[in-house]
């Protein structure tokens, strides 16, 4: 009996050091992430750093490592809490209880608190697009106490928390010192004070911004998922490198000069790809190439000619003469991506991807189209839309449609295409991770963006947004959805000819990098 004690006894002592060991080992391969300098290569230059005063997603891209939001979005698009503990939703919708994560610090050595949050939240108002969006709905904030907060509307607005998350340019919400937001005002800030894994260390315009680590930064507990939950700064300082020349920012992270270079020429993949030194990152979702008809002027001011577009157009054939390489685009129908939880699987069916000239040909004389000829308005500068039209008039002229083709630089698009005569067929990209269908408002409707919709039609999708804003019951939204995206391929005011994507490249050495829509480098490291 002695003996199986004793042998027992050995085991486990065997066990506890084999796992003394593991773990100190575990421990060890985490301490020998910390330090480097990381250096990205970016493509532009920022006016300024200020998210509340620009329109620029670099400026949010980069400030996310010093800023933090309330609500975060994971890889799947889940809002998910993360400068919020938790919050509740009166059931009316029109009040909004926030709970916030105690002892998180602020780069000035202050804890986080309510009025932080609220000093922030009515600049965001005031200022930002996003809070724009939200203002007329708005009643007024509340501090409860000094990590809870009260948000009240005078009228239903459902998609409130997903734009306090969005991560679209001009529209997130995030926390800065309330002394910084005395300091500013509504003027651009320049002494920037978050709770975000990295400080602000140095901005040269036009050249670079530099960050550092904050040793006392607090993270979330949540599982780490993109933008939402544990954020880890591994790396000693992060310099993001403004370089317009694309093929400088190839050069440098072959030479190891640079470790990440974003929006790099995709034809050279293949060269990228045999370099053992360099990885490739293709980012998905990213950009959808919309088709936007000028439904102010015939023909397309009738939906039926509208259809016929679609109809005569061969999307897969596009893809190649816009995208070139399939890695780099895909057909999709659908306004949010497989994975985003507003996803309509059949979105488009019986239309979209359907390629039949005669049909085409069919609906044009439905819409009784007397044979003017159809102008392509679109960009010279950018290949999807260059390369986009000219395809376009190619296939549209093979069913007997005249096309006149102008291609122009982007300042000249934009003036021309702001008018409602003079075009009638624009390309535009589209970017395709958007937090809530609420924005696509924005766009769809009557008489929004540059569409000049304005019918029965574009008043019925106005009802239908209508609805959808003040439904806060996710399946029900989801419903509404459904209609809306069944009502636009039945009218199509514009649609998506397929998702595209961006590369990027990285060095080997640079772990843990997890291409998203805006790059960042919380839990990655240098090896």
């Amino acid at each position: 009996m002695r003996k199986e004690i004793k042998i027992t006894a050995v085991v486990v002592l065997v066990a506890l050091v084999f796992s003394l060991l593991l773990t100190a080992n575990v421990l060890a391969q985490e301490e020998d992430r910390y330090g480097g300098t990381l250096n990205a290569a970016f493509q532009m230059s920022v006016a300024h750093l200020d998210s509340d005063n620009s329109t620029d997603s670099l400026i949010t891209a980069m400030m996310n490592h010093v800023y933090e939001g309330l609500f975060e979005f994971d890889e799947n698009l889940n809002l998910t809490p993360h400068l919020a503990e938790s919050y509740q939703v009166g059931e009316d919708g029109l009040v909004y209880e926030v709970k916030l994560r105690e002892n998180v610090k602020l780069h000035n050595g202050q804890t986080m608190d309510a009025d932080d949050v609220i000093a922030s939240f009515r600049r965001w108002l005031e200022l930002n697009n996003g809070g724009q969006l939200v203002a007329p709905y708005f009643d007024q904030v509340e501090k409860i106490d000094q990590f809870n907060i009260r948000f009240k509307f005078a009228e239903a607005y459902a998609p409130f928390l997903n734009i306090l998350a969005s991560p679209v340019s001009n529209q997130k919400f995030v926390v800065r010192a309330e002394e910084v937001v005395d300091e500013f005002g509504t003027d651009v800030i320049d002494r920037h004070v978050g709770t975000g894994p990295y400080k602000y260390e140095e901005w040269v315009p036009d050249q670079k911004l530099v960050l550092t680590r904050f040793e006392d930064y607090t993270p979330s507990s949540r599982e780490a998922s993109f933008f939402a939950g544990k954020r880890t700064a591994y790396l000693d300082e992060i310099v993001f490198n403004f370089i317009p020349d694309a093929q400088v920012r190839v050069s440098g992270v072959q030479t190891g000069q640079f470790h990440f270079a974003e929006e790099v020429p995709r034809d050279q993949y293949p060269l990228f790809e045999a370099n053992q030194n360099i990885d490739n990152v293709i980012i998905y979702p990213d950009r959808m190439s919309m088709l936007i008809y000028n439904n102010a002027e015939a023909p397309f001011d009738n939906k039926y000619a509208r259809q016929a577009i679609a109809y005569a157009l061969d999307f897969e054939e596009l893809g190649y003469a816009m995208i070139g390489d399939p890695q780099f685009w895909r057909l999709e129908s659908a306004l949010h991506e497989e994975g985003n939880p507003w996803h309509v699987p059949d979105a488009g069916e019986g239309i979209y991807g359907v390629y039949d000239p005669e049909k085409a040909k069919e609906l044009l004389d439905q819409a009784g189209y007397d044979g003017d000829p159809i102008v392509i308005l679109s960009g010279q500068d950018n290949q999807m839309e260059r390369q986009g039209a000219i395809a376009i008039q190619d296939q549209l002229e093979e069913i007997g449609i005249d096309v006149e083709l102008q291609l122009f630089d982007r300042p000249t698009v934009v003036e021309r295409r702001s008018k409602k005569e003079g075009w009638h067929i624009h390309l535009s990209p589209f970017i395709k991770i958007v937090p809530d269908p609420q924005i696509h408002q924005g766009w769809t409707g009557t008489n929004k963006w540059i569409s000049n919709w304005d019918s029965e039609e574009s008043r019925e999708m106005d009802q239908i947004f209508a609805e959808m804003l003040r439904e806060v019951d996710q399946e029900k939204r989801y419903e509404i959805m459904e209609r809306m995206q069944s009502k636009l391929w039945d009218s199509v005011p514009y649609f998506n000819i397929l998702d595209y994507s961006r590369l990027h490249i990285k060095r080997a050495e640079l772990k843990d990098f997890k291409g998203s829509w805006q790059p960042f480098f919380w839990n990655t490291y240098l090896e």
